[in-house]
């Protein structure tokens, strides 16, 4: 079956590096194995083969019914995975789970965000996606960029390798990595949560609207206690990209209410 250009399919073709990859979500031990689009069931081959549960998400109609014909055993569910809403992970433990997937480049964040937000978000998570974006999720000061800063509230990341288009078929124009996302015991979220994550996510947004200007000007639209006065205005003089997420939650919680 060929790929199709307007789901984003490259499918996997490199075995040896396949197996790599794989070992790494095994190292977790999870109890299942939920696949972000198979595709022709390459990866899950090889999970399948180490007597892993699988739950494959596969949103292309005739590859859904494909996957059921090759793991009849393992759960098969022919959506996009943006529209489901895990219920057929409520049976299994929480903490044992683990999502994988290479992913299309054009969703692979909305992807990311909707799992390391979610309740299933107990254990490590591995995906394969573009290593420009890879490279901006695990960046830090004096390099720090939004995307960074909003998923260190919840996880944090590594770029474990790196992928030559000429393991894909078709080959894509850029390079590919393997990043892991590893949940944090005591999350950020938690401690926004009563503030809104909403109100912080606005926030960290005009913190890096402008990332090279000092955030005197990018939060130009906020005021800040007195009582903090001299830490605050530290921390304005910095740039955004050399500012931390600790420095970030530390002005959030200093603003004056309106």
């Amino acid at each position: 079956m060929e790929p199709k250009r307007s789901l984003g399919q490259n499918f996997f073709v490199n075995q040896n590096l396949a197996k790599r990859i794989a070992q790494e979500v095994f190292n977790e031990s999870p109890n299942l194995i939920v696949e972000i689009g198979p595709g022709q069931g390459y990866f899950s081959k090889i999970f399948y083969e180490q007597k892993a549960k699988l739950l494959l998400v596969e949103k292309d109609d005739n590859l859904a019914e494909q996957l059921s014909s090759i793991f009849p055993k393992e759960i098969v569910i022919n959506r996009d995975f943006l529209d489901w809403n895990f219920e057929e992970l409520s049976i299994f433990p929480k903490d044992k789970i683990t999502f994988f997937g290479s992913l299309p480049y054009n969703v692979s964040k909305k992807i990311i965000d909707k799992i390391i937000n979610s309740e299933y978000f107990r254990n490590p998570c591995f995906f394969i996606i573009q290593k420009e974006v890879a490279e901006k999720y695990t960046s830090s000061s004096p390099n720090n960029n939004y995307l960074a800063t909003k998923t260190l509230l919840y996880a944090k990341t590594k770029k474990i390798l790196d992928i030559s288009p000429d393991s894909f078929r078709p080959k894509p124009k850029v390079m590919s990595s393997l990043i892991g996302f590893y949940p944090l015991k005591k999350s950020y979220g938690t401690f926004i949560e009563n503030k809104s994550l909403e109100q912080f996510d606005i926030f960290l947004q005009s913190a890096f609207k402008q990332p090279r200007k000092k955030l005197l000007n990018n939060l130009k639209r906020y005021r800040f206690k007195e009582e903090q006065g001299e830490k605050i205005i530290e921390l304005l003089e910095r740039r955004a990209q050399h500012a931390s997420l600790e420095d970030f939650y530390f002005l959030f919680s200093n603003i004056l209410s309106s």
